[in-house]
């Protein structure tokens, strides 16, 4: 791994919750990601978790993992899942594997922070 990893939660509002993920996705740190989605998830009042990956400027095999298994514990919690804002060699690798339209990957605006 070449950059560093780190997410940020950020609470969007009417059950919104985003994770702004940064660093590149791979063996070492999928594992963690994979829990950090799913504990975003379990949480009282969360609809939709929102994992925000315009920062991440790759994604591996495990970084796939990760994000089909906090995929898996969004909705076993009954919370919708988003993939967003994926570009460049992530968004290839999502269309390349056919996850676009299984994480309704788009582009999205960030929040203007106040």
């Amino acid at each position: 791994m070449t950059g560093s990893f780190a997410v940020s939660k950020h609470d969007e509002g009417a059950g919104f919750i985003r994770l702004a993920v940064r660093g590149e996705i791979d063996d070492e740190v999928s594992d963690a990601l994979a829990q950090i989605i799913g504990n975003a998830a379990a949480q009282p009042g969360v609809a939709v978790v929102i994992v925000d990956l315009a920062r991440v400027p790759f994604l591996a095999a495990a970084g796939i993992r990760a994000l089909l298994e906090g995929r898996a514990v969004a909705l076993h919690h009954g919370r919708s899942y988003q993939v967003v804002n994926a570009r460049g060699v992530v968004h290839g690798v999502l269309a390349t594997t056919g996850l676009l339209s299984l994480f309704h990957t788009t582009i999205r605006r960030a929040p203007v922070t106040r």
